[in-house]
């Protein structure tokens, strides 16, 4: 195939690729106006703060464990396996969410997937028809509105407070007949604020009501990969506790530093309603092509759940990033978990003040990319001497341009 230009992409692509494809891409176009400029200028220090990459590296033990599974020979270590997982993994998470959700679980309601990505769309390929609506609450994770759109489903956006917690009013004013899901990704991407338990409470009465009025199950997706890098472990709560109909989406990436490896899983409560979801979800997944979690990394999950990487590290970058942004004037959210921070824009326009930033060599996203103007997310995954650069940049701008 030749070089296409750009007037053959709209007829050599298919229409809903088009489609998805231009939804979102403010961090791609951030971080490519950061390559421009170093073309421009080699000796600029870039401080890319717009990927949401995690750099701390994993444990050093999962690295001696993973040469330990690599020698042990074990016969049909690598071959094709049951799509739900291997047993003992998902005996070994079961029991391990059951204390930790407060909701008994066996193994029979735990899916190994292609990390919380995977999870997310088989939910969505299992439950969602042409024209259902799905409920997401701002600001977002961008990746939702193409999952959406993935299945014909349209998206249905809730407002958040100034704290960055679900308005409830709004949140029922949403509901429709059309509703089929509702999507709660707390601790939040791109804010890092835990959604507060009263919140969670509500939202589930809501949804219990409104299941009993109109004799319908409104599915409840729980999208928690940041569950387990929180700073204070009481900012989390079980909405598998919660909720019967809830759907709990984790993945490995972010607590034990293996985003590359694309580990995760779902799960769902023991409940003879649920009886036939695990093949229901094998469906979905061959359905999707996504037949089955890497082997290799499901067999290290028993063996390392219980380890992390540093936790403290991030608390660091995100304690002194956000309390020089403040010393500066600007309002800002402490987060509670991870490494985003979310602070709110000096001046209205964030993708020009994003742009600006770019000329000091340094790289947010504007929140309008998730859904939320007027603020701007900055990915802690550098060394704390760069964060804390990249911070006193930010204020150097907002007073030369007399911002505030």
């Amino acid at each position: 195939m030749g070089k296409i230009n750009e007037n053959q992409i709209d007829v050599l692509f298919s229409k809903k690729f088009l489609e998805l494809s231009n939804m979102g891409g403010e961090i791609r176009k951030i971080f490519m106006l950061g390559q421009n400029l170093k073309q421009k200028n080699s000796n600029i220090e870039l401080i890319d703060l717009s990927l949401g990459n995690p750099d701390l590296e994993p444990p050093i033990q999962i690295k001696n464990l993973l040469i330990h599974l690599l020698n042990s020979n074990e016969k049909g270590s690598h071959r094709y396996m049951d799509s739900a997982g291997l047993p003992e993994v998902r005996e070994f998470l079961a029991n391990e969410l059951s204390k930790s959700e407060k909701v008994k679980l066996t193994k029979d309601n735990i899916f190994l997937t292609v990390g919380a990505a995977g999870a997310i769309q088989i939910v969505f390929r299992t439950f969602l028809d042409i024209n259902d609506e799905v409920i997401i609450f701002t600001p977002y994770f961008p990746e939702y509105i193409p999952y959406t759109g993935n299945c014909g489903a349209k998206p249905v956006f809730v407002k958040c407070d100034e704290f960055h917690q679900p308005n409830i009013e709004d949140f029922e004013k949403k509901i429709s007949d059309k509703t089929k899901i509702v999507l709660i990704n707390s601790p939040n991407n791109p804010t890092g604020i835990s959604y507060k338990k009263e919140k969670l409470i509500a939202i589930t009465n809501i949804l219990n009501k409104h299941n009993e009025k109109y004799g319908r199950n409104i599915q409840l997706v729980a999208d928690e990969p940041y569950a387990r890098v929180l700073f204070n472990e009481g900012k989390q709560h079980s909405l598998l506790e919660m909720y019967k109909y809830t759907w709990l989406i984790r993945s490995f990436s972010k607590d034990l530093g293996l985003a590359g490896e694309r580990i995760g899983y779902l799960a769902w409560r023991n409940d003879p309603e649920f009886e036939q979801m695990q093949n229901t979800f094998r469906q979905s997944s061959r359905v999707l092509g996504f037949v089955s979690a890497p082997r290799l990394m499901q067999r290290l999950i028993p063996l390392v759940y219980n380890t992390k990487v540093s936790i403290e590290t991030y608390q660091k970058r995100v304690d002194s990033f956000v309390s020089i942004l403040k010393s500066g004037g600007i309002s800002v959210q402490k987060p509670d978990a991870g490494f985003f921070v979310f602070p709110k824009c000096p001046i209205a326009d964030d993708k020009s003040f994003c742009e600006d930033l770019v000329q000091l060599g340094v790289l947010c996203v504007p929140g309008s990319g998730f859904g939320q103007s007027g603020y701007f997310r900055a990915s802690l995954t550098q060394d704390l001497n760069l964060i804390e650069s990249a911070a006193h940049k930010i204020i150097s701008l907002i007073k030369s341009n007399n911002y505030v």
